[in-house]
Parts: structure tokens; C-alpha cells; sequence
């Protein structure tokens, strides 16, 4: 009886080291990189983008343990991703997977360097719409309405509501974009708006001034960008006028027209 206690004991003291998460621990790759790992995990492999270490212990404690590793770094945010930083070792980890096994595997996914360096939130508004240039002018303007892009066809808002909302963020300093779609006469072009929360200093001659506004026009397959200090509605006429400005190297203002549209 004495001899099973401390049996039973040992064993059930093995079965939580196996099966329950535990704590992370330091260990070093084949190059000398220090990684956070499971408990009672070693090196396996490496081929650049994903690293292996196997343990004795199993594929759920792994994985629970491997959460804990990544949130060690700092969590950093890009194209629609989540990545946590590792600035020892300029490292970007995007997840991990186990293998269940007699002997249990966990395999970080990473990239070199920092996955987000020159990201801004600028680049997160725009992100979501896509680049511009693949925006496809074979659309159906009912289509690039469902996808909240705004629709003029042969003059007429189709869903001036998202102007609107554009507007009114606008207004109130919210950084934002608005995708416009005009068609006219068979024609298709596409025009992207931004207010910038980082503006882009852009200089004439000897005046240089601050530009809020990122304008990208894509017509006939190709995407001009260009840069103004001020963007404006004309509500009152008919057809509205969306205009955006920029300053000479005299500091005189010029308007752009972007596009033109009716409500009735």
C-alpha cells in the first residue's frame, strides 16, 4: 500500500503534466534564436517560415501553451491580419498548429522582420476596399452598389446614401474613403477619395502646404493619385459638383471637378 500511493500519486502528477497547459520556457533554434515554447518542448525544424518543436506532452496542453508564447510578442495589426512581433529575433508570428502523436508537435508561422513596418492607418481604411486597379469596369452598377461603392449612371446618384455617409464622416474628421463608380455612355470610371490621418506635405515652387486628401482615378486601365488641401460639395446646383482643390506655387487655390450628380 505504501509503494501505490506514491505510485498513484507519480501518475496522476505525469497525466496533468501531459494533458493540462502548463508554462513556456526559452529555447534555442539550430541558429541560436531564442523561442518561447511549451514546457518540455525541443527544436526540431526550421525552413524560414515555419518552426517545429516537439514535447512529450499533448497536442491540446501544446496549443494552449503556444497561445501564451505568440501573445509574448507585440501584437501588431496589417491586411486584415493579426501578427505579434518579436523584436530579439525581427521575427512576425502569424499562428501556430499541433500534431497529435506519441510525441506531440507545435509549429509557429512566421516571416522575417516586422510584417507591418511603414503600415499606417491610413493603409487600414483603404485595405479593405482593395487597390483601385483591380476594381473591374465590367461591373454592373447594381453589383458596385452592393459593395457600398457609390453609383452614378448617365448622371443619376444610384445610391446617393453613401455619399452621404462619406460626407457627414468627412465633416466630422472621421478618416475614411469613398469608391465612386461613373458610368456614361459606355464608359466606366472609378474614382477613390481619402481623407488622410497622415497628410502628405506636397510643395508648388516655393509654397508647400499639408494635403489631406488622396484622390486616385482609374479610367481606361490606368491609375493616376494625385494630392489636395481641400475637398468640397456644391449641394445647391443641379447637377452637385464634388470638387477637390490645391494651391499654385502663388498660393492661389484651383478646383478639380471629380464628378458630377443628380438625386432626381
Amino acid at each position: 500500500m505504501n509503494i501505490l500511493k506514491p505510485a498513484v500519486t507519480a501518475g496522476i502528477v505525469l497525466l496533468a503534466l501531459y494533458f493540462m497547459p502548463f508554462v513556456t520556457v526559452k529555447t534555442n533554434d539550430a541558429s541560436g534564436r531564442s523561442w518561447r515554447v511549451p514546457f518540455g518542448t525541443w527544436f526540431v525544424s526550421d525552413n524560414g517560415q515555419d518552426i517545429t518543436f516537439r514535447g512529450l506532452r499533448s497536442a491540446y496542453s501544446l496549443g494552449k501553451d503556444s497561445e501564451n508564447a505568440l501573445h509574448s510578442g507585440e501584437e501588431i495589426r496589417c491586411y486584415g491580419k493579426t501578427y505579434y512581433y518579436q523584436s530579439d529575433k525581427d521575427v512576425s508570428l502569424s499562428g501556430y498548429d499541433t500534431g497529435n502523436g506519441l510525441v506531440s508537435s507545435v509549429t509557429y508561422h512566421y516571416q522575417p522582420g516586422n510584417a507591418c513596418l511603414g503600415w499606417t492607418g491610413d493603409d487600414e481604411v483603404a485595405w479593405e476596399l482593395g487597390p483601385l486597379s483591380e476594381a473591374d469596369p465590367s461591373i454592373s452598377p447594381e453589383a458596385a452598389a452592393e459593395k457600398e461603392w457609390f453609383v452614378i449612371q448617365d448622371g443619376k446618384a444610384l445610391n446617393p446614401g453613401i455619399y452621404n455617409d462619406f460626407s457627414r464622416l468627412v465633416k466630422q474628421g472621421v478618416y475614411s474613403i469613398l469608391r465612386t463608380m461613373v458610368t456614361e455612355n459606355g464608359e466606366v470610371t472609378f474614382t477613390d477619395i481619402q481623407l488622410l490621418e497622415n497628410p502628405k506635405k506636397v510643395k508648388n515652387g516655393e509654397n508647400e502646404q499639408d494635403a489631406y486628401y488622396c484622390v486616385r482615378v482609374l479610367k481606361n486601365g490606368e491609375v493616376s493619385e494625385n494630392y489636395y488641401t481641400r475637398y468640397s460639395e456644391t449641394a445647391e446646383t443641379d447637377p452637385r459638383i464634388v470638387s477637390v482643390y490645391h494651391k499654385d506655387a502663388q498660393g492661389q487655390e484651383h478646383e478639380t471637378v471629380l464628378f458630377t450628380y443628380r438625386v432626381k
